[in-house]
């Protein structure tokens, strides 16, 4: 008898936790487990690819907003009776782990926590669910050391083996098909700098280019930014106040960034936190080294050897400078960089983890 297993999100958005969800959808044993997406709003960058997969239900709840779900969720739970609710992105899981005494006491509910929450959380009441409901997941995934170490220093009752850790997943096959471009996308007389990511706070483009327009030798560089959000406007007037419009490129979300990140020579993650940083698996499956800023969330897990970048401290101009020239002046193309990181991060094998923390439970 298979298990029936629902992940539960807001919509499938353009983000790293909406992309580990959906090839966790895709992946999982359907000899063993009944997969349904069950999405609060039907919409979002990566529906098109789930919707063409039959062996995966998709559930829209309808609603707009988490505090709109609670009554929708709690009936589709009731009325499917699932096995396994698996939920993620920090403020759905505070209201779930708050309303967990209205769910069927034979359905286990697994929260998947998706950044560093003392960080990424700056609304009290958010902080305050945490620290009261948290405790009421069945069990939580985290997928860095640094998230675990914050999420139980601000969440002191948990229990014993309530937090696992399991890193998030990159699909080899699937960035290798998508990578390659028969066209040029990015300008064939520069350096070209990449990183991909929401126009936010959190990812730190504002730190990026402050320190870029301080290289001496900015002319040869064209920095390319893949993703939306709301501080674009605020980004492009920044841009304007340092002078370098001309060198950065500001993409919009793109439905395969890897064929630009296949085409850059190194690519930038300037964040000021991360949970686990998908996309800088995904530059080196690419075979993309990777200049990472010092930031709390994995990211010393992931770059833990000089052929798959450097992290320093981005906002220091002198030395994201100079890295950059170290990076370049080694040759990658033999480092065979993506077979490392898929043995270490594959969606096989991450996949299976998730696998055996169901059936365990």
């Amino acid at each position: 008898m298979k298990l029936r297993v629902v992940f539960l999100l807001p919509s499938l958005g353009g983000g790293g936790s909406e992309r580990v969800f959906m090839n966790l959808c895709k992946y999982f044993n359907k000899d063993k487990f009944e997969v349904t997406l069950c999405l609060l709003k039907k919409e979002g960058e990566f529906l098109p690819q789930i919707e063409e997969d039959p062996t995966i239900s998709i559930h829209d709840l309808k609603v707009s907003r988490v505090r709109y779900s609670i009554y929708p969720i709690i009936k589709f739970i009731r009325k499917e009776q699932p096995d396994i609710v698996l939920s993620t992105l920090g403020h759905l899981n505070a209201m779930l782990s708050a309303i967990s005494f209205l769910i069927p006491r034979n359905v286990k509910v697994i929260g998947r926590e998706s950044n560093i929450v003392s960080k990424s959380n700056h609304n009290r009441i958010s902080i305050l669910f945490y620290k009261m409901f948290y405790k009421n997941f069945d069990k939580i995934i985290v997928q860095s050391d640094d998230m675990e170490i914050d999420l139980k220093n601000l969440v002191r009752n948990l229990k014993e083996n309530q937090v696992v850790k399991i890193n998030n997943p990159v699909d080899l096959k699937h960035i290798q098909s998508l990578k390659h471009s028969t066209s040029i996308l990015l300008p064939q007389d520069k350096i070209n700098l990449i990183s991909v990511g929401s126009l936010t706070y959190q990812k730190g483009y504002d730190l990026l280019f402050k320190s870029f327009a301080k290289f001496e030798d900015k002319e040869k560089y064209h920095i390319s930014i893949i993703g939306k959000g709301k501080l674009k406007n605020e980004l492009i007037e920044l841009l304007k106040i340092l002078n370098i419009e001309k060198h950065v490129s500001l993409l919009g979300f793109q439905d395969n960034p890897y064929k630009y990140i296949s085409q850059s020579s190194i690519f930038i993650s300037s964040s000021r936190f991360e949970g686990f940083p998908n996309v800088v698996l995904e530059s080196l499956i690419c075979d993309v080294p990777v200049i990472a800023n010092n930031y709390k969330g994995g990211i010393n897990e992931i770059i833990n050897k000089p052929i798959f970048g450097q992290i320093i401290d981005i906002e220091n101009s002198e030395l994201l400078e100079r890295t950059c020239n170290k990076i370049l002046s080694k040759d990658h193309s033999k480092d065979k960089i993506s077979e490392e990181v898929n043995q270490r991060y594959g969606i096989t094998s991450i996949v299976s983890r998730y696998e055996d923390l169901i059936l365990n439970m």
